[in-house]
């Protein structure tokens, strides 16, 4: 049964796939590893988006970083490596992720490897597709060779567990458990008759502290803020969304407490590829930006 509605909601999505090569539908855009449309990737046979990073600081020139990034995907637009090199000061790390999945397309094994080391995340799911159990894993380099890279034994260091209750025909209870199995939150999403998600409130089993996120729409059905709200009522920040009259993310806003943050700009090119990302902190004025080369499948 399972196979049969995934095979219809695909077959839906290819009817009406999106056109945007981002996808913010639920708002991670920016900050989820992959936030890039599936379709559009398949459609247009994107192979790789390579990412180049420089800075603009105020009254200085451009000046460019070491830090890039390479998302590599297979012929159906699914993400199969993330190559990244990240700096700190001058530290410079470079890590490689890789993606197994299972017949579903689904992420069954997410491995890293980088300079401190292997990480691997396990994700089990139920038979609706959702994340029953978490399992974290990690191994030590053994290798005494610079630059390279090898496992020793895996160990399972952290566990995590899921468990899903619907409410209503709208509503689904997310209760989150540790590794010792005990409860420590209760997430309710809350989605409308069209299938929209409306909010999504969390409780800290340990301290009650409750947080809800409040989904916003413009009248073409597009994201346009996710307001977070603590226990009395207060707004604690808030995402803003701008788009193209054809549903292109244009720019972001990041708020906390009334206050801006951050805005990502989002540039693009003729064919509506993203040419560019100016991630400007508000408070330093510094303008990181990013530039973006494609590969193409054959």
């Amino acid at each position: 049964m399972r196979i049969i509605l995934i095979a219809i909601a695909l077959f839906s999505f290819s009817l009406h796939g999106l056109s945007q090569v981002i996808d913010n539908r639920l708002g991670n855009v920016f900050e989820d590893e992959m936030y890039y449309n599936q379709e559009f990737l398949w459609q247009n046979k994107i192979k790789s988006i390579t990412g180049i990073v420089s800075i603009k600081r105020p009254n200085r020139p451009i000046e460019q970083r070491p830090d890039l990034f390479v998302y590599r995907f297979n012929s159906v637009g699914l993400l199969e490596q993330l190559d990244k090199v990240t700096s700190v000061l001058h530290l410079v790390d470079t890590t490689t992720i890789e993606y197994k999945r299972n017949d579903l397309g689904e992420v069954e094994i997410r491995t890293e490897k980088g300079n401190k080391g292997f990480y691997t995340k396990k994700f089990v799911y139920d038979k609706e597709g959702r994340v029953e159990r978490l399992d974290f894993g990690k191994a030590e380099n053994i290798s005494t060779q610079k630059n390279t890279l090898i496992p020793g034994q895996w160990i399972t260091i952290n566990s995590e567990s899921f468990k899903y209750v619907v409410l209503s025909p709208q509503t689904v209870q997310k209760s989150c458990y540790n590794n010792y199995g005990l409860l420590y939150s209760n997430i309710t999403t809350t989605r409308n008759e069209l299938g929209y998600l409306v909010s999504e409130r969390e409780e800290i089993v340990m301290s009650n502290r409750v947080t809800t996120k409040n989904y916003k729409y413009n009248d073409r059905g597009w994201l346009e803020e996710i307001v977070w709200v603590d226990e009395t009522g207060a707004t604690t920040k808030s995402y803003k969304f701008h788009y193209d009259p054809l549903g292109n993310l244009l720019k972001m806003e990041k708020f906390k407490g009334g206050v801006m943050q951050i805005e990502i700009e989002v540039l693009y090119t003729e064919t509506m590829l993203i040419e560019a990302l100016l991630h400007h902190d508000i408070q330093s004025h510094d303008i990181v930006i990013t530039k973006f080369a494609y590969e193409f499948h054959q």
